[in-house]
């Protein structure tokens, strides 16, 4: 096996790039650095990987473009601490674009506790006439064996709650379309009873090359309790394709600080955090996640969620978050670093007392190392590092085989068996807008998608590599609560997909 840099990183500091990355190479003869712009850059701002976290559309938009293609995958490894525990899954990392670089950047692998009984489906890039679209990821039933593509749906309107709460303790739902009976039906929102440690994602769609995914509402754990997140990463254009070289993220992401520091970016369907404190990213679309309660384009279950578990011990929780936000605004100095680089040179230079509010990445070893870490932590073997490496694998080509299953020919021509149509009235034609706080420039709007459907049709999937337990007490102190009448009544009728 390769030499493993990282562990000549406590020695000095001279190779602070590379070591923080975890990077293999394949010989065993040292060499002298590259060039700090030939190296690797570990982020300490990005998007959130998107099975971790997701905002939910409520308005139905033209999606991210890319200018370029994607570069090759990255080949992505384990480090060697994971959190302990059959529950945590290896989900790989991807390409996302970024506009201050006007490249891309790597969101890196997760370890993520799958929502119980819920399976993963990755985003991917697709080919438009102006570039690359991102198809968003979704968490799906398990025991689904089929998607459903449908025709677009109309637009919501009225989403705000209605009136006050009831209770202190319920979370308000947003309105959704339900496909039933070959029409689209308006399923009201509705007050939720709050659960601690579990967060509900309201039911939504998911807009693909094919037609429009209904995603189900379902629980998922709360922030805390759901993984470890790694930070992003920019690879210099010379590393993409390289061989011998194996990438192993070591640089993990601060829960807390992760919400102090929190945006929404709709379009993109993902979470951003770090510095985007700056003017010019409200002209992008990525806002502060508490936004969402103010423009009612996407909903924030985590916001929620939040919102909700520190009404009682912190009844100024929302308006000290707001005030935090626009003295960020306001003084660039208080803002988190941009790379972990620079955080740990500006780290260097303060007193102990004050380095906490600012360190948002931290290597994994730090943390695993603690006398109380946020959760335990345990050496990985070689057997289950093999089994990792082929649920990753096998995560890849479950994205390569739905970007086919969607794209525009597999829409045109597919096969008798992974296809039903159904009798269905069509949804009155309408662009996908949406009115944001301020003008977007950048990047170009998505062209309309003359290939989706204006039937229902059903496509057979593989099964999805990532599969979520059933969620019963053993895991944590308690099992997910009921799913909501509200919600069971119409998805019965609903019929978006078919088990076996």
């Amino acid at each position: 096996m390769g030499h493993y840099l990282s562990r000549s990183a406590r020695r000095g500091t001279a190779l602070l790039a590379v070591i923080s990355l975890g990077i293999f190479t394949s010989t065993a003869f040292a060499q002298p650095p590259a060039p700090a712009q030939e190296q690797p850059e570990v982020l300490s701002r990005g998007p959130v990987h998107e099975a971790f976290a997701e905002p939910v559309n409520l308005q139905l938009q033209a999606g991210l473009i890319a200018s370029e293609r994607p570069p090759p995958n990255i080949e992505e490894v384990p480090p060697e601490d994971r959190p302990q525990g059959e529950q945590y899954v290896w989900i790989p990392g991807y390409w996302s674009w970024d506009a201050d670089r006007n490249s891309y950047i790597w969101v890196s692998a997760c370890w993520r506790v799958a929502p119980p009984r819920m399976s993963w489906v990755p985003g991917y890039w697709s080919p438009v006439p102006r570039g690359w679209e991102w198809i968003a990821g979704f968490w799906t039933p398990a025991d689904v064996h089929e998607i459903k593509y449908l025709p677009e749906p109309p637009a919501l309107i009225d989403v705000e709650a209605y009136g006050p709460a009831p209770s202190p303790d319920t979370i308000w739902v947003p309105p959704c379309m339900y496909w039933a009976q070959g029409q689209y039906v308006r399923r009201n929102g509705y007050w939720l009873a709050a659960q601690p440690d579990w967060v509900w994602v309201p039911s939504h769609y998911i807009a693909t090359p094919r037609g429009f995914i209904f995603v189900s509402g379902h629980w998922d754990y709360s922030l805390d309790r759901r993984g470890v997140l790694f930070a992003p990463v920019y690879f210099p254009a010379s590393y993409y394709g390289r061989s011998g070289i194996t990438f192993a993220p070591s640089i993990i992401i601060d829960m807390g600080l992760l919400r102090i520091n929190l945006f929404a970016y709709p379009r993109y369907s993902h979470y951003y955090f770090g510095d985007y404190y700056d003017e010019a990213y409200l002209s992008l679309g990525i806002y502060p996640w508490f936004d969402s309660r103010r423009l009612h384009t996407w909903y924030d279950p985590v916001y929620e969620h939040d919102r909700w578990s520190h009404h009682r011990s912190e009844p100024r929780w929302e308006e000290r978050g707001r005030a935090d936000y626009n003295s960020r605004r306001a003084d660039t100095n208080l803002r988190p670093a941009r790379t972990f680089r620079e955080q740990e040179s500006r780290l260097a230079r303060l007193p102990e007392t004050q380095r906490r509010s600012l360190q948002v990445t931290q290597p994994i070893t730090t943390v695993a190392s603690r006398r109380k870490p946020p959760m335990k932590f345990e050496r990985i073997n070689t057997d289950a590092r093999q089994k990792i490496s082929r649920q990753a694998t096998a995560v890849r080509t479950f994205r390569e085989e739905r970007n086919r299953w969607e794209s525009a020919s597999a829409a045109k021509t597919t096969p008798p068996q992974a296809e039903r149509r159904e009798t269905a009235l069509p949804p009155k034609e309408r662009k996908l807008t949406v009115t944001p706080a301020v003008a977007q420039r950048e990047p170009v709007s998505a062209p309309s998608r003359q290939n989706r459907v204006s039937q229902p049709e059903r496509v057979h999937i593989p099964p999805p590599p990532v599969v979520g337990g059933s969620g019963k007490p053993g895991i944590f102190r308690k099992g997910p609560p009921a799913r909501p009448a509200n919600e069971e009544g119409r998805a019965k009728k609903d019929g978006d997909v078919r088990k076996k």
